[in-house]
């Protein structure tokens, strides 16, 4: 295949992503982390190629929602026909996309199983074939790759598939720490993403993996010389932390954290955008994720007053609790 010069990525600004996170970063909490500040681009969760290809059908509407405010914004797909990925990015294209990522790190057992996400690790040929033809298909329109380290401790293959994927035409790597047998268990080793790094210098290599505050941030970047980074569990468990790593790598003082009221007013505004999506028949069960992740803990709330909440049903009930939820604490 001839390759056409690969389009480029322009800086971007605070140099923070974040991650596609399947049943979470939809438009609703992406929207919501833009309002907070701090973020220089976002991703869509992962959408498979078929679905976009055939359209239709509410599920993949709400997964292809996005609005003039939700920018930067990439769309991520994944699999493993190189061909049909292809089509999918032209037709992401033409409904405006403008960066595509390539997911080669996710390692649930369903998608890895059809030989999709990180068991790409174990065909790099395949990988850097699909790649190579999603590039071609769009080009220009950037391409980004995200990978994990190596399918196993055995086959860490990390700088080697970088660099392939950089001569296939990509226009940014971004990095997980871990291997795809690790999933999410043990810690992201940042040595590795600094060997990706140094392999392809010059080139924009984003890291991720186990980012939970702005100094740890910061040593990152500087220890790996990474272009940027991407936050993914962080976030949803704090979803200030992005704004407060974009002032530690600016060298600005950390911003002041929010107040019980921010929070239940952040809260209550995503509970209101999940509504607008999905329609308030779904929203208050759909919004039952986020209790355990940063409604509880960050309005200071006691389990069993969040296991009460999460067995509403009823948008108006939930909504109307979370408004009235006390905000200082017993003494």
């Amino acid at each position: 295949m001839t390759m056409s010069s690969p389009a480029t990525l322009g800086v971007i600004t605070p140099p923070i992503l974040l991650a596609p996170l399947a049943g979470y970063t939809d438009l609703p909490f992406r929207m919501m982390i833009r309002e907070v500040g701090g973020l220089g681009m976002a991703f869509t969760e992962m959408l498979h190629p078929l679905a976009i290809v055939r359209g239709g059908g509410h599920k993949i509407a709400c997964l292809l929602a996005t609005e003039p405010h939700d920018a930067p914004l990439g769309w991520q797909i994944y699999g493993r026909d190189p061909d049909l990925l292809a089509r999918a990015a032209r037709v992401l294209v033409a409904r405006g996309a403008s960066w595509i990522d390539l997911n080669m790190g996710c390692p649930v057992r369903k998608i890895v199983r059809r030989g999709e996400g990180a068991a790409l690790l174990k065909t790099p040929d395949l990988a850097v074939r699909i790649a190579e033809s999603v590039a071609h298909a769009v080009p220009g329109t950037p391409v980004s790759v995200k990978i994990r380290i190596g399918w196993d401790d055995e086959s860490v293959i990390g700088p080697e598939l970088a660099s392939r994927l950089v001569r296939a035409g990509v226009a940014a790597l971004i990095v997980h720490g871990r291997t795809a047998v690790q999933g999410f268990k043990g810690k992201s080793d940042w040595r590795q993403i600094a060997r990706v790094v140094e392999a392809v210098p010059g080139f924009p290599v984003y890291g991720n993996g186990d980012i939970a505050s702005a100094q740890e941030a910061a040593s990152r970047m500087k220890e790996t010389g990474c272009a940027g980074l991407m936050i993914g569990r962080g976030a949803l468990k704090n979803p200030w932390l992005i704004r407060e790593i974009a002032a530690a790598l600016a060298g600005q003082p950390s911003p002041p954290r929010p107040t019980r009221e921010e929070v239940r007013r952040f809260t209550l505004r995503h509970l209101e955008r999940t509504a607008g999506l999905y329609g308030r028949a779904k929203a208050a069960v759909l919004f039952r994720k986020w209790m355990p992740l940063y409604v509880r803990p960050l309005l200071g709330m006691k389990r069993p007053e969040m296991v009460a909440l999460m067995g509403l049903t009823d948008y108006d009930t939930l909504y109307d609790r979370l408004a009235a939820y006390p905000l200082e604490m017993p003494a």
